[in-house]
């Protein structure tokens, strides 16, 4: 993570913000005692929807278990999940 100091970061304040977007990373700006980031809104909303889906009862259980049957093998085409959610979700009447 590139760090600057707070005069550098007001002096390129709108330099910066494109960077940020650009590249998608994190920049810390500090001053003699407090230090903050500054990252791309997408970036930002990606973490918090992250912390959501992590807070879920048993999400990590599932998504670890998940994980597990890919690399063992276990997995499904797109067109086989694709059917058995459209038959489970919208049954056809």
């Amino acid at each position: 993570m590139k760090t600057i100091t707070a005069t550098d970061a007001q002096a390129s304040l709108s330099k910066l913000i494109e960077q940020v977007n650009k590249d998608n990373k994190i920049i810390e700006i500090i001053n003699e005692t407090d230090r903050v980031v500054m990252m791309s809104r997408e970036h930002y909303e990606g973490l918090q929807e992250t912390l959501h889906l992590l807070s879920q009862s048993g999400f990590k259980s599932d998504f670890d278990q998940s994980v597990k049957e890919a690399d063992q093998g276990y997995t499904d085409s797109f067109e086989h999940v694709l059917v058995s959610l459209s038959s489970s979700h919208f049954p056809r009447t």
